[in-house]
């Protein structure tokens, strides 16, 4: 297990330095809207990911009137401590370094302190645009897998290079781009995108029990929640490969017309069900919310079997518009977890005082 024990920003976002140190298991940020809680746990994530968890670009990060933001972390693994830091200077850009020692890229932060972050921004971002949803596969397995992150790298290189071809054949007006010059494009494509699809599956099918688990807990017992794959009907290596050349090959003169590639990884969805319609069509934003929180839950116990050690739980405003039962539920649930930071605007109830160290942004 890896916990972050102190966090210091210098500056970031509306923080022109502030210092903080989560000596308890369990934190609880709260204070008034507009005080920086949910920049406190994004912070957090860029140690983690190393770029923004709400997909903002490294300048939005930058306070007004600052050329630069730093973000410093101490972590420990309960016998070794260990310092994190990504710095962003609009002149020289980001780097990431772990014990004063830079870091070859900024990716390779992936894995060494893991993270999940819930927030309620994310329930009609993630689960209504298949490219968010495709985001938050490739984040979790990428906190997982070296190798999923370095197909995934190399896939998007192909991709744009591919997709160069295509746009210069669609301006020559020609049928379809120059087979031969394509060739070692599509080799590539068909490989990496068989890997990547293959590991996705193969997450998604160790994910499925615990998120309706989660779901269960927190929902009716007539709601039957359920995730899916939309892009790829085979589930082995080989057929994957000849699923995509197959697809490939039928749509090449389609692809020239367009001028970018139709089919691939970059193109497939992660599908939310509630008793066998779309979740995301067809779910109240409450069910959205439960839907988004169990599949959290379920993110902490896949990257737990994959590498035997919890993540760190970032719950921004996670409280809000629950009912109840589901807050108690879902603080019982909290106590299966090594480490929680969560926020709220309110000041703690009796329930989270008796569970979280309050942390206090009105002072």
């Amino acid at each position: 297990m890896v916990r972050i024990r102190e966090l210091t920003l210098r500056p970031f976002r509306n923080f022109a330095a502030i210092r903080l140190n989560f000596a308890a298991d369990y934190a609880l940020v709260f204070g008034p809207n507009g005080r920086g809680k949910s920049n406190i746990l994004e912070a957090i994530s860029y140690l983690s990911i190393g770029k923004s968890v709400r997909g903002a670009k490294d300048t939005q990060a930058v306070p007004h009137d600052e050329e630069f933001f730093d973000i410093q972390g101490q972590c420990t693994d309960g016998r070794h401590e260990q310092q994190l830091r990504v710095f962003y200077s609009k002149k020289e850009g980001k780097k990431a370094f772990a014990d004063a020692s830079a870091l070859p890229r900024v990716s390779d932060l992936l894995g060494v302190f893991r993270t999940v972050h819930f927030s309620p921004e994310d329930v009609s971002l993630v689960l209504r645009f298949p490219a968010q949803r495709r985001r938050l596969l490739d984040i979790l397995i990428s906190q997982s897998s070296a190798t999923y992150l370095r197909d995934l790298q190399r896939y998007h290189r192909v991709l744009a290079q591919r997709n160069h071809l295509l746009r210069a054949a669609k301006k020559s007006d020609r049928s379809r781009a120059d087979p031969q010059v394509m060739e070692p494009w599509d080799a590539q494509l068909i490989e990496l995108g068989a890997q990547l699809r293959w590991h996705r599956l193969d997450a998604l099918e160790k994910l499925r029990a615990p998120f309706r688990r989660y779901y269960d807990r927190f929902s009716p017992a007539d709601e039957e929640a359920d995730i899916g794959y939309q892009g790829a009907r085979e589930r082995e290596l080989d057929p994957l490969r000849d699923e995509l050349r197959e697809v490939l090959e039928r749509r090449r003169e389609q692809e020239a017309q367009v001028g970018h590639t139709l089919n691939g990884p970059h193109r497939d969805d992660l599908k939310f069900s509630l008793n066998g319609e779309s979740a995301e069509v067809y779910a109240s934003e409450g069910q959205l919310k439960t839907v988004l929180i169990s599949w959290k839950l379920a993110e902490a116990r896949y990257m737990e079997e994959q590498t035997s050690r919890q993540p760190v739980l970032l719950l921004d405003d996670v409280f809000s518009e629950l009912d109840p039962g589901r807050t108690g539920e879902l603080l019982n649930i909290m106590d299966e977890f090594d480490q929680v930071i969560a926020t709220t605007p309110q000041e703690p109830d009796a329930r989270q005082e008796a569970r979280f160290e309050p942390i206090n942004l009105q002072k």
